[in-house]
């Protein structure tokens, strides 16, 4: 199957298989990502946060909770 036909099937961006198929990615060296912000505690007091303000009537908008993230890693 041709590279952009695979990545049109399968929804992955055209490059990533390229570099995939030349050998420029090593299989065996996969990141998960970019590195941890927030500790265990820190999501879990974000997100019970969140669940008691739901509780209460207040839920926050997506664009809102990103914000009140971004202002807890900046902490």
């Amino acid at each position: 199957m041709p590279v952009k036909r695979a990545a049109l099937t399968y929804n992955v961006p055209i490059q990533t298989l390229r570099d995939r198929v030349k050998g420029k990615v090593d299989p065996f060296n996969i990141g998960l990502g970019s590195e941890l912000i927030f500790s265990k505690e820190e999501k879990t007091g974000l997100v019970e946060h969140l669940e008691s303000m739901s509780q209460l009537g207040y839920g926050y908008t997506n664009v809102q909770v990103q914000n009140l993230a971004g202002k807890l890693a900046e902490h």
